[in-house]
């Protein structure tokens, strides 16, 4: 009788240990499921109409190069709450919305998603993106790659361009340092890695892309600069961001502005920094998306969430706005983008809590916060190979 009670006994224990590592791994998976995407689910119908804003997130080229991590797209839905779908690893990768479809990259191959979900594999590997975008005269989706020195030495980059029906792949043998674009055309500033020279170039996408020199760029001391923001372009001029660094507490950033009819160049003293704090702080969250230009004003932002406006009619230079801004939060998971006459933001305080807040650059005021759940989860936090690299606000 006594034996017969142990058997029981040793079974009970045995039935609720397997009861408790069964409940723990319905747990842990369901905690999954609440911050994973998978193909299936975004192919969907009306899955991007539930959805808030995008972001793209991956580890860096040298983690790539060497076979770890990955990067991922992470949806916001209209409650706030984050998931991510796992992608082949491509740094500084991003997407971008047009209307009603989202073209995606990574390493080796793009994606349109709209009504259905098209793949397009692609003929090479590129761990290193520039820009993605859109124009809306050719009606193509265009991403840019820094893909490195060539056998004979050259500096390749790699644009992937088209639309539903195909992806087009080819290469330039510049290395870029910015890009824009104008309806139907990129706009790139190239360096010449021996003289350190800029020019200003076009480049078509047609059949290949064909590239055509504007005009090359008289910048002083061109060979310690950096393009630190996009081309971007009104009726009458470009406009982008050069950065001169001298010193741990000393760096001055241009603003370069080119005549769009008499191609004449000027370099206009913008910003000054003369602080290590600033310096070491001051780089934008994303090159891409650090500027822009609506009705007359020319806006920059910097890794400090500064504002800074230049009024064309007049040349004043002013900070306009500041965005909340947390010393202990993480800056790895830090982005911003432009547009419609806002400036929309995501970032997350000490306590590793995530908001998504929106500005009005005419009023200068924060017009809408959303609290964001679960991307504290979604993002690996503490691993410091790991980046967000775009943003993009979906309604």
């Amino acid at each position: 009788m006594k034996y017969s009670k142990i058997i029981i006994l040793v079974s009970l224990i045995g039935l609720l240990s397997v009861g408790i590592f069964t409940f723990k791994s319905y747990k842990k998976a369901s905690k999954l499921n609440d911050i994973t995407l998978s193909l299936t689910e975004i192919k969907k119908q009306n899955f991007l109409n539930q959805q808030l804003a995008v972001l793209y997130a991956s580890s860096t080229t040298q983690e790539l190069q060497k076979g770890k991590g990955n990067s991922q797209v992470i949806f916001i839905d209209n409650q706030g709450n984050a998931r991510g779908l796992k992608l082949s690893g491509l740094e500084n990768g991003s997407t971008y919305f047009n209307k009603n479809d989202l073209f995606i990259e990574e390493s080796n191959r793009v994606m349109l998603l709209s009504k259905k979900l098209i793949t397009y594999n692609m003929p090479s590997e590129e761990f290193r993106g520039i820009q993605t975008g859109y124009l809306p005269k050719t009606k193509q989706y265009y991403s840019l790659y820094n893909t490195g020195f060539s056998k004979t030495e050259d500096y390749i980059s790699t644009i992937r361009y088209g639309g539903e029906d195909m992806i087009h792949n080819t290469q330039i043998p510049y290395f870029i340092s910015t890009t824009g674009q104008l309806s139907d055309c990129l706009l790139v500033v190239t360096q010449d890695l021996i003289s350190g020279e800029f020019a200003l170039q076009e480049v078509r996408l047609q059949s290949k892309a064909k590239t055509k020199k504007l005009l090359d760029l008289p910048l002083k001391n061109a060979e310690e600069l950096d393009a630190i923001s996009p081309v971007v372009v009104d009726h009458q001029h470009f406009y982008f961001v050069m950065s001169y660094y001298q010193a741990e507490n000393r760096e001055d950033l241009r603003l370069v502005i080119i005549n769009r009819d008499t191609k004449k160049v000027k370099e206009i003293p913008f910003i000054q920094y003369r602080s290590k704090y600033q310096v070491e702080n001051g780089l934008p969250f994303n090159f891409n998306h650090s500027a822009y230009i609506n009705n007359g004003h020319f806006y920059y932002v910097n890794g400090l969430g500064e504002i800074y406006e230049y009024n064309v009619a007049n040349g004043e230079i002013k900070k306009t706005l500041q965005l909340s801004y947390e010393k202990k939060g993480n800056s790895r998971f830090e982005q911003v983008t432009f547009e419609n006459n806002q400036i929309h933001h995501i970032y997350s305080d000490e306590k590793q809590q995530f908001y998504l807040e929106t500005y009005d650059l005419s009023s200068k005021k924060k017009i809408y916060t959303k609290k964001v759940q679960n991307l504290e989860n979604v993002l690996p936090m503490s691993n410091k190979h790991y980046f967000l690299t775009n943003l993009e606000v979906l309604q």
